[in-house]
């Protein structure tokens, strides 16, 4: 998943589920959810900031601090998300094994879901290649909709 999905989509529930949405929150959120990819700039992608070591902590104390919270929200979708686009090792790095959840639809003949449990390793690093596809929809739906929720 690129930045873009990562950082859209948690705007996206944010503004439509905050009441009163402020710039500061959507910025914390931004932030906490592409936060996670800074580790691809460590041995391994994947790795210590897409764990739960690191996390939980920032969540407890975000329940004091709500811009800390939210950032942690972002952190969170990212870590959910990334569930189902690869692996996430959540005891990193105490134990590097990463599990992921991968849903395959088949159809429409013979219609079936089948869900398979991903375990492997993060991947070591490499020269850092980014893809960014459908992010540049969401990026736009994302700042329509915070032009309108923010005005």
């Amino acid at each position: 998943m690129d930045p873009l999905e990562h950082a859209s989509i948690p705007s996206l529930i944010y503004l439509a589920l905050s009441g009163e949405p402020t710039l500061s929150g959507l910025l914390a959120i931004v932030l906490g959810s592409v936060f996670p990819d800074l580790d691809a700039l460590a041995e391994e992608h994947r790795s210590y900031l897409h764990s739960l070591l690191p996390f939980l902590p920032a969540l407890l104390l975000g329940l004091h601090f709500k811009p800390l919270l939210l950032f942690a929200l972002g952190w969170g979708s990212h870590l959910f998300l990334d569930f189902f686009t690869g692996v996430i090792p959540p005891l990193y790095p105490l134990s590097r094994r990463g599990w992921g959840l991968s849903i395959i639809v088949t159809g429409p003949r013979n219609f079936g879901v089948e869900l398979r449990l991903i375990e492997r390793y993060p991947d070591k690093r490499r020269d850092y290649r980014l893809e960014i596809g459908g992010g540049f929809a969401l990026v736009a739906l994302t700042i329509l909709t915070a032009i309108i929720r923010l005005h």
